[in-house]
């Protein structure tokens, strides 16, 4: 019952600062017909805000800082084929939002537009904590010079699949965005215990699983972590704060 009453109390203050929060105006949402980059973040141009070629799972990631592994969880695929599960966001933000506020704008749109219902949960689960390995860290600090500035439109980490290996790619990323990363490729929560600041550009090779091993001759990431970015994994127990996700529908109409 306490903890019942705990998940009640949050909600209330997550709906009331939701609440208190300007909401986009004059939002647009369009199915995503010509493919292209995904924004990682929302685009601003003045008061004008525009997300390009993203899920609905995405949509809620960024809107409720959701950065790692197992912090969601449910079902955010929509009725359609997979083409259709990509959109184009074009809204007006007011008043010159910070990003904690835009955040809340977002929210205020996947509930009003997707008709998303969902709520906290605590759970206990296996991950890592992303330490210094011996020898140091050689992160390389972020430069527009560098060659991943040239590959990605804006900052941010990914991993690109690829049949021989994968590609590990940070752009102006803090080493939290890095551990977030790690977690996805690894299918487990992984938290930043390494006390670096500052942002990083990351590029460098891995193997998936032995096939890939075979073919392009990268090592597996925890392997490469350690020798491209002077960087270790330490399996740990860590509890989470799950976002569960209830409902969500296709969007209504604009």
């Amino acid at each position: 019952m306490r903890g019942f009453a705990k998940t009640l109390v949050a909600l209330m203050a997550l709906s009331c600062a939701a609440s208190a929060q300007p909401s986009l105006e004059v939002a647009s949402i369009k199915v995503n017909t010509i493919d292209g980059p995904s924004d990682q973040v929302p685009i601003r141009s003045g008061d004008r805000v525009t997300m390009r070629n993203v899920t609905v799972d995405w949509l809620v990631r960024y809107a409720f800082r959701i950065t790692g592994v197992g912090q969601l969880s449910g079902n955010l695929t929509l009725p359609g084929s997979d083409a259709s599960q990509y959109f184009d966001i074009a809204a007006i933000a007011p008043g010159s939002p910070s990003d904690d506020e835009l955040r809340f704008m977002f929210r205020s749109l996947l509930e009003d537009r997707f008709q998303l219902k969902a709520h906290y949960e605590t759970r206990e689960m296996t991950g890592y904590d992303l330490a210094i390995a011996k020898g140091g860290a050689k992160l390389v600090a972020s430069s527009p010079d560098s060659k991943v500035a040239s590959i990605l439109r804006s900052p941010g980490v990914l991993w690109l699949p690829g049949r021989e290996q994968m590609r590990f790619l940070g752009r102006a990323a803090t080493i939290a965005e890095v551990a977030a990363m790690i977690g996805r490729a690894m299918q487990a929560p992984v938290r930043d215990r390494t006390g670096l600041t500052g942002t990083f550009d990351v590029d460098f090779p891995f193997s998936q699983n032995e096939a890939q091993m075979e073919l392009g001759g990268a090592p597996f990431l925890t392997t490469a972590i350690q020798d491209e970015l002077g960087l270790r994994l330490e399996k740990n127990k860590t509890t989470l704060n799950v976002l569960v996700i209830d409902h969500v529908e296709r969007p209504t109409a604009n």
